[in-house]
């Protein structure tokens, strides 16, 4: 058997064979393929991209509201929030928890650390306040629970308006017509109308009708709920056919309901409209929205947290004119607010800083190189290597904003180096050695390689930290730091692939050079020798040097330390925002009065393109109830106005602070952050009349500091109430259990949705309440009639105390 023979290979020829530069050259098209499918994955990961402003750092966040009709904040807080916060405490992972109890409704909201998925957090909220839902009072509506993050503030705003219409038609036409088609827009989450009028059957009472016939409310709702019914009543069947069967025991206008029979006692019939007025009219008045100063229905609309605002937004602007045709003549729908503009704006501008970095990058190259075919050569290195990075983008889940983008941009005058070193040595190899190409390429790769790796590594090492920061801070570069070492790694790539199989390929030193380059040659020349006179100055004269040094650090760090600081430098995005809180009490009437007020001030801004005014319904008051109002003024395009955001806050603040009554106050809303206010402080007491009276320390304190404006607080004590004490020996005397009482008052006093009706397709309550001129002094609630034992009517005034 012959002997195997073996062939000693030398250990370096090996490894410079394995060299990914020679295969390059050797196979181009390969090194062509490699990055052209870098390229194209970049582009298609480009068109999936998810456009924002700046990247998704909000942390998870989720709120539980709970809605108890005519309850005052004292029994929210002890009968809701209580008993939800207790069992709330116990989440995983939860990093603070904080209530709002105002009149009706009960906020938690609950921020999670940012390691939490939302989802799952979300998920546990729902579990526990199922649980505890047993524990809450029953006349409770069903208790909410969101998932919150920055992206659910309004995108867009849309006005439904019309001079032929009332608001309740409006409000019908947005619901049944807009608002569906709006909602099937993908990327879109949800429309929410502002200012709406939701129809409902209202019946107002008359307190003194319901006491001559011997009547309570219970009695009233008792006779709508068993008379306004509709159940299904099965089938016949016979042997050939079949047959539904359907009770037609729903009333639908305001007459049939009016004919309803309440009590037949006797030989007197006494039907609902003998006690009681009954009309279509709105389900409850809370809110007023207007646009332009005239009175309009608003559409909010709200993207999913993932979607593409821009993408969105394009595709709401499309289905505008089909939304208008569909809408009935003389009813107009208005695009106000459009977050979508700015961002654009934003975006484009980045776009354009990368082309033109780029640009003015490849410019540089061929001053400094003076070769056409060597400019091209890491020109090409720049499309390949950013385009490229989108890909990577993609795969992490990132978005287009402005910080990724300009990552890119710097990232530009670092992709060409590793190109530029290659293709200098490669250069350096046909001029002074006289290779030939394909070989100045090899040697010159070879020589240069590790010095490629050695400084995309040492790039990369300064960037990837970024990604390992905590916090808001670390959440928001870290987008940032991931996309600069893509870059560059992928540029270092690109290096020792593409760029010798350029040079192998189409560089070549041309044999003499022409009257170009000679003038830039005796220029770089001077400047060579100029810099060779300072080194040698410096070199002569190092204690002089080294004292410039030191009083340029020093320097620089007095100027640090008497910087500003903030974490988004103020912008001017074209838009402000008003908030207005009227004083505890108030009534939507007289908080819209001095809204007015507001708007009439507005229409002496030439600046401003369109307004939209919000009164009650949480429109930007701090109160979030009928005392607050907020208007979002969208100002005209840059190059039509001679002023600036800030310049025109300057101007409208002063005319704001000397409206009487009132909290007006205009703020350019940051580029990032949301809307809240750029200074809090968290006041904690177990006692609240305690907590109370630090609270009015602390604003007086703060209201002294230069520089707060619009020092306010959360903490509302003063609003005006009634309380009711009740007798309760002589209730039980009577046979009136409390219970009774209260839940009399609260159908009469707050309204109750005691059943309801369907039009037009759509199901809507029916709301029973004491008619408007019956409630309108404290002195009426001692009318309000209860039943006692053996049926007699009791008076309010028989059981209880009425106080301020």
């Amino acid at each position: 058997m012959p002997a195997r023979l073996t062939r000693a290979v030398p250990l370096q020829r090996f490894v410079w064979r394995m060299h990914l530069s020679d295969i390059s050259i050797r196979r181009p098209v390969f090194a062509s393929m490699t990055s052209a499918a870098l390229v194209l994955f970049g582009v298609i990961s480009y068109k999936q991209l998810a456009v924002r402003e700046f990247p998704d750092v909000d942390p998870p966040i989720v709120s539980v509201s709970v809605t108890l009709r005519g309850a005052n904040p004292q029994v929210i807080e002890s009968a809701i929030t209580d008993v939800l916060e207790e069992e709330l405490a116990s989440l995983e992972g939860l990093r603070t928890m904080t209530s709002n109890s105002s009149e009706q409704t009960s906020n938690i909201t609950l921020e999670f650390n940012l390691s939490r998925p939302v989802e799952d957090a979300a998920q546990d909220v729902r579990d526990i306040v199922a649980r505890v839902r047993g524990r809450l009072p029953r006349d409770i509506e069903d208790p909410v629970v969101n998932k919150q993050d920055t992206d659910a503030r309004p995108i867009m705003f849309i006005g439904v308006q019309s001079d032929h219409y009332d608001l309740l038609q409006l409000s019908d036409i947005a619901d049944r017509i807009v608002k569906p088609q709006l909602q099937t827009i993908p990327g879109l989450a949800r429309a929410d109308i502002r200012g709406e009028r939701r129809y409902a059957m209202r019946v107002w009472l008359s307190a003194n009708a319901l006491m001559s016939r011997g009547l309570t409310v219970q009695d009233v709702v008792n006779a709508i709920q068993s008379r306004n019914v509709e159940i299904p009543a099965g089938r016949i069947e016979s042997e050939r056919r079949e047959f539904t069967v359907r009770s037609l025991g729903e009333l639908k206008t305001p007459e049939e309901f009016a004919g309803l029979v309440v009590s037949s006692a006797g030989a007197q019939l006494i039907k609902l409209g003998d006690v009681a007025r009954v009309e279509l009219a709105p389900e409850d008045i809370r809110s007023i929205f207007r646009f332009n100063g005239r009175s309009a229905v608003g559409l909010s609309l709200v993207r999913q947290s993932k979607s593409n605002l821009v993408e969105v937004a394009d595709a709401v602007r499309r289905a505008l004119p089909a939304l208008q045709a569909a809408v009935p003549p003389g009813v107009t729908l208005t695009l106000g607010y459009d977050q979508s503009i700015y961002v654009k704006r934003s975006i484009e501008e980045a776009q354009e800083t990368l082309v033109l970095a780029a640009a003015l990058v490849v410019l540089i190259i061929f001053l400094f190189l003076r070769n056409v075919r060597a400019t091209i050569i890491p020109g090409l290195a720049i499309p390949a290597s950013i385009i490229a990075t989108f890909a990577v983008m993609y795969f992490l889940d990132f978005s287009i904003n402005n910080l990724t983008l300009l990552a890119l941009t710097l990232a530009i005058g670092i992709v060409v180096d590793d190109a530029i070193i290659v293709l200098e040595n490669a250069y350096r190899h046909q001029e002074e050695l006289h290779d030939d190409p394909e070989t100045a390429a090899v040697n010159g790769s070879r020589e240069i390689a590790f010095a490629v790796i050695a400084t995309t590594i040492s790039l990369v090492a300064v960037f990837i930290p970024l990604a390992f920061l905590k916090g808001n801070t670390g959440r928001l570069f870290k987008e940032f730091g991931i996309a600069v070492a893509a870059a560059v790694t992928i540029s270092g790539f690109v290096a020792l692939t593409l760029t010798p199989m350029l040079c192998a390929k189409i560089l070549r030193v041309p044999p003499r050079h022409g009257v170009f380059y000679r003038v830039l040659e005796r220029g770089f020349h001077g400047l060579a020798t100029g810099y060779q006179r300072a080194l040698g100055y410096a070199l002569r004269h190092r204690g002089l040097v080294l004292a410039a040094v030191t009083a340029i650090v020093f320097g620089a760090g007095l100027v640090f330390l008497r910087l500003k600081r903030e974490f988004v430098p103020p912008e001017d995005r074209g838009q402000i925002q008003i908030s207005l809180t009227a004083p505890e009490g108030a009534t939507l009437a007289y908080t819209d009065q001095y809204q007015r007020q507001v708007e009439a001030i507005l229409a002496g801004f030439p600046e401003i393109a369109n307004y939209t005014s919000v009164v009650g319904g949480g429109g930007g008051g701090r109160s979030g109830g009928v005392n607050g109002g907020g208007i979002y003024v969208r100002l005209t395009d840059w190059s039509e106005r001679k002023r600036t955001a800030p310049q025109i806050l300057q101007a409208l603040q002063p005319q704001l602070s000397r409206i009487p009554g009132v909290l007006a106050f205009a703020n350019n809303p940051p580029a990032f952050g949301g809307f809240g206010s750029a200074v809090q402080f968290v006041l904690r007491n177990p006692n609240f009349d305690s907590l109370a009276v630090g609270m009015d320390a602390l604003l007086r304190r703060a209201r002294q500091v230069k520089g707060l404006t619009n020092v306010d607080t959360d903490l509302r004590v003063n609003k005006p109430e009634l309380t009711v004490s009740y007798e309760r020996d002589r209730a039980e005397d009577l046979g009136v259990p409390v219970r009774d009482v209260a839940g009399t008052m609260q159908a009469l006093l707050g309204g109750q949705r005691v059943s309801t009706f369907s039009r037009n397709n759509k199901l809507y309550y029916v709301m029973v309440q004491l008619n408007p001129e019956e409630r309108a002094t404290p002195s009426d609630m001692s009318g309000l009639a209860v039943r006692g034992r053996n049926g007699d009517l009791i008076t309010l005034n028989q059981l209880a105390r009425v106080a301020e």
